[in-house]
């Protein structure tokens, strides 16, 4: 591959990204606000794809539930890049389970309007423990793949838990900045053990 079809290849992988990225916050911004106006027995996911200029097909490509949609969760999957980032690293197991973590777990920078949802639509709690479920799965076996699985479920559940913490302050902007506050946090959480 000559270094213009490289550089193309780049650009166009970029450019569908972005694309991506665009769908998936068209879908959530939509099932957000719809859901908080008429409530999530109120709106139909075909309101939600009208709204997002989208098919029913691509709202399901992004999102398994309207619930999802409008809390902005992202798919539980660790991608390819991150996986084979994880397995091949030379980083302490923690800082590497943390960085794995920010970087596949997306959360959305409108947490006070999720807060706000969820106080109002209770039954969203639900859908989001099972995100937590699925996504802590997926990391465990990702983890795994690196260590022993009794110690990957140990470190992935010490981290969803500073996961947990760290999102009621909002998510930093960056991944790296969200990889240091999962560390952090971790480490505090591990340093009440030894209190």
């Amino acid at each position: 591959m000559s270094t213009s079809d490289t550089a193309q290849a780049v650009e166009s992988t970029g450019l569908r990204e972005r694309k991506k990225q665009l769908t998936w916050q068209a879908i959530h911004a939509a099932a957000l606000r719809l859901v908080s106006d008429q409530g999530l027995d109120g709106v139909t996911v075909e309101e939600i794809c009208a709204a997002a200029d989208v098919s029913p097909r691509t709202f399901f490509n992004y999102f398994p539930s309207k619930g999802a949609a409008a809390l902005g969760l992202p798919p539980t999957s660790v991608g390819d890049e991150a996986r084979e980032r994880f397995r091949t690293g030379q980083e302490p197991l923690l800082d590497a389970v943390c960085l794995l973590v920010a970087t596949t777990s997306r959360i959305v920078s409108d947490r006070d309007a999720r807060k706000a949802l969820v106080r109002r639509e209770p039954d969203l709690m639900a859908t989001w423990l099972r995100w937590l479920g699925g996504l802590r799965k997926e990391l465990t076996t990702v983890v795994a793949e690196r260590v022993e699985e009794r110690t990957a479920s140990r470190a992935v559940t010490l981290v969803m838990g500073a996961l947990v913490e760290t999102v009621r302050d909002g998510r930093p902007a960056t991944i790296e900045e969200f990889a240091a506050q999962l560390r952090e946090e971790s480490r505090q959480m591990l340093a009440l053990a030894e209190a």
